[in-house]
């Protein structure tokens, strides 16, 4: 099953009838009331990752299901940025970096953000926890499948890896430790199995997945 397509912005454009099109999608894949719940606060997410991204451009928004995925939401947004603008935005983006990887989800943004200049620029993005420097960007990356829903991707960066590599790094990373901490208490990383942020070109992608309910 999947939805209509919807063009949202950061000003607000297509929100509403994306929330709705969430509901519909609920109601019709027969979701109960907390599972249908969790769709729209996927959705909600989403859009909030637009307002914030630097950078005015539209994405597109859809939600689809198969046997492998109870709920996949989709945002697909291509940019228009030259590359002077594009290392403006960088720049920007690391004079604000430590506001800016604050949360999963502000670390999401700075993915998407830097993600519009080059792959090297996401691999050097950290935050600091405790006063101690975690690469949250490189842990988050992984080669392309080929048969992956973003298999065009040139690359991919995945909450689910970066969860993994958190994990496996607690017991000796004490950065570690207080990023384990965040994601616990992270909405999205609670309710989605995994968020996938794909590049290829001038076009990014942001997929969030829920396996079942």
């Amino acid at each position: 099953m999947q939805t209509d397509k919807i063009l949202v912005s950061a000003n607000g454009t297509g929100w509403d009838q994306a929330l709705e099109e969430a509901g519909k999608f609920a109601s019709y894949v027969g979701l109960d009331k907390k599972a249908a719940m969790r769709v729209r606060l996927m959705t909600e997410e989403a859009l909030g990752l637009i307002e914030a991204i630097a950078g005015d451009f539209n994405a597109e928004y859809r939600i689809e299901s198969d046997k492998d995925c109870a709920v996949r939401l989709y945002l697909k947004a291509k940019t228009d940025m030259d590359f002077a603008k594009r290392k403006e935005l960088i720049a920007a983006s690391s004079d604000k970096k430590n506001a800016a990887a604050r949360g999963i989800m502000g670390k999401i943004r700075q993915v998407i953000e830097n993600a519009m200049y080059s792959v090297d620029e996401v691999g050097t993005l950290s935050a600091e926890y405790g006063g101690m420097p975690l690469m949250y960007g490189s842990m988050g990356m992984y080669e392309t499948d080929p048969v992956s829903a973003m298999g065009t991707a040139n690359y991919m960066w995945s909450l689910d890896t970066y969860k993994g590599s958190v994990e496996s790094s607690i017991d000796k990373d004490e950065a570690a430790k207080e990023a384990w901490d965040e994601l616990e208490k992270s909405i999205i990383a609670s309710i989605a199995d995994d968020v996938k942020v794909g590049v290829s070109g001038n076009t990014v992608e942001l997929v969030i997945e829920k396996k079942k309910f």
